[in-house]
């Protein structure tokens, strides 16, 4: 064995270090979040092979172990915090979002037409019955950028 390999070999903690801090740089180049898991798990895994005696293969499975648990708790934090985006609306129509919002009439809806205020801005909205300022409807439905809306009784 070389002496290079017998170093690698019995210095597992130095390539698990390295290893996240690859990692940790292709994060920050291009990844977009997937690889910061991987990364920090490669060095707690270092950091217990620096401890620890461990075997390479018990090395690898708590690699692994510690990448889908930390991967699974990002999930579920994102998810909480109403941040995971895979339960949203359809994909480039984000005003379909907007179906369940209450909110208040800004311009009378006479002859099916009017304004709603939503947020910091004013929609164009229709509704079968004619409404007055200051009404409280609820977004039903999403046609273009024209909100359907019903009153709230």
């Amino acid at each position: 064995m070389t002496d290079f390999a017998l170093i690698i070999y019995n210095s597992p903690h130095w390539v698990f270090f390295i290893l996240g801090g690859i990692l940790l740089i292709a994060e920050l180049l291009c990844s977009g979040g997937y690889l910061l898991w991987s990364g920090i798990a490669a060095i707690i895994v270092g950091l217990i092979a620096w401890c620890l005696p461990l075997s390479w293969p018990i090395l690898w499975i708590l690699f692994s172990i510690f990448t889908l648990v930390s991967a699974y708790i990002w999930w579920g934090w994102l998810k909480k915090k109403g941040q995971d985006k895979s339960s949203k609306g359809e994909i480039n129509q984000p005003q379909q979002d907007l179906i369940g919002t209450k909110t208040v009439v800004t311009k009378a809806i006479v002859n099916g037409s009017g304004r709603v205020k939503i947020k910091d801005g004013t929609w164009s909205a229709t509704c079968d019955k004619d409404l007055t300022v200051g009404q409280v409807v609820i977004v039903t439905s999403v046609d273009g950028i024209t909100l359907n809306v019903e009153p709230i009784l």
